[in-house]
């Protein structure tokens, strides 16, 4: 029998190697498909090319910046409801009214709880 969470990809935009990598090591032992991009420019091209399930967003990264690329993925018909989980460690209140204006669904601060996010992805995608 298959897991349904094989069948769930998730894509990790953050320009932080050892954030991308603790948080796809994570999400594969969970059995997740785990796609990765370092910036938010590459972020938005993988997302309208491999339609992911979920996506994690880093704000501060180069070339595009995690505002500017959910602002990009929501104007895409087909993930315009697709869940986008911001990750930062900068979580000034402005900052956060941002990253929900421009359409994501949920904010977690760097460092963040980990069961706490795992669980809040569990449920976005298997609830």
């Amino acid at each position: 029998m298959t897991s349904l969470l094989a069948t769930r990809k998730i894509l990790i935009v953050d320009d932080y190697p050892d954030s991308r990598t603790l948080l796809a090591t994570l999400l594969r032992s969970k059995g997740y498909d785990v796609l990765e991009a370092d910036n938010g420019y590459d972020g938005v091209q993988q997302a309208a090319n491999e339609k992911p399930d979920l996506i994690l967003m880093d704000l501060a990264m180069p070339q595009l910046d995690g505002v500017a690329a959910i602002q990009r993925i929501r104007q895409l018909p087909e993930l315009a409801t697709t869940p986008i989980f911001v990750l930062s460690a900068y979580m000034m209140s402005d900052v956060r009214d941002d990253a929900m204006a421009a359409g994501c669904d949920e904010v977690f601060t760097k460092p963040f709880d980990i069961p706490a996010l795992l669980e809040r992805i569990d449920a976005r995608l298997n609830g």
